[in-house]
């Protein structure tokens, strides 16, 4: 399909809404600087440089040559409801098709340490956050994509079930990064993140992202008849503001069900 946009940032908002990806997302993705799409949708960028075109195509799936005319061609996509920012997993999932035994993506990692659960190379930011390195492996006939799993945590089933309420089959571990949310979460602290409660049920905290930039941890409280729902989203450092949002506006990454801190 060949449609004729008015101007490069239409193109970029456009392509990102029909892939369901978020700006620093499509650009992990696709291989270039992590800012770059984000600036382009903020308008910070107006026009990009014709050594650029390519990357930039490439991250949206976008046919460069007719990119650089501002015409949108896709690249055989069809339009995807908006994923998590990140996926989930089963590690006890049987993948016959993956030819790496020990892993290292979310769709298709093993445990060394039977039933360990992973942590991956993502920082939810208690001020800025950080998405790691999206890498690609081979399995079977095509490359998957996945977030590095860089340790590996055992933390029993039976209290994963029972006493943090969460999903051992959905459920990774994160690193805090930045004092938003201290003295509750501390800047190093890992956090145990449920991918399955990706839905505002409770007020506590949540793994959150804007789409647009970094992964958050922030504490959530629904706002009383508000129409369309909206979310005060809450620092619990006592020095910084909160902020309220309309709840559409949000993915919710997952809840956080535990802490994991050092003494």
């Amino acid at each position: 399909m060949l449609r004729r946009m008015k101007t490069l940032k239409e193109i970029v908002e456009k392509r990102l809404e029909e892939l369901g990806l978020g700006a620093v997302e499509a650009a992990v993705q696709g291989g270039i600087e992590r800012t770059f799409i984000r600036d382009i949708v903020e308008d910070k960028k107006k026009s990009v440089r014709s050594d650029k075109v390519e990357g930039l195509a490439r991250a949206l799936r976008l046919d460069p040559a007719a990119l650089a005319r501002n015409e949108m061609v896709r690249m055989g996509d069809e339009p995807r409801p908006r994923p998590k920012l990140i996926g989930s997993f089963d590690p006890d999932a049987d993948d016959s098709g993956s030819e790496d035994g020990q892993g290292y993506t979310r769709e298709h990692w093993h445990a060394q340490i039977k039933g360990a659960i992973p942590e991956i190379d993502v920082k939810l930011g208690a001020g800025e956050g950080a998405i790691g390195d999206v890498i690609n492996l081979p399995v079977s006939s095509s490359n998957v994509s996945g977030h590095q799993v860089v340790a590996e945590w055992f933390i029993p089933d039976t209290y994963l079930r029972n006493e943090a309420r969460a999903s051992p089959s959905h459920t990774l571990i994160m690193e805090v990064v930045g004092d938003s949310m201290y003295p509750t979460y501390s800047p190093g602290d890992r956090v145990i993140v449920d991918l399955s409660q990706d839905r505002l049920v409770a007020d506590t905290v949540y793994a959150i992202s804007d789409g647009f930039s970094e992964p958050q941890i922030k504490r959530l409280q629904r706002v009383p008849f508000s129409e369309p729902t909206e979310v005060r989203i809450i620092s619990d450092n006592p020095n910084l503001e909160t902020f309220t949002v309309e709840l559409s506006r949000l993915t919710i990454v997952g809840r956080i069900c535990g802490r994991i801190a050092r003494m």
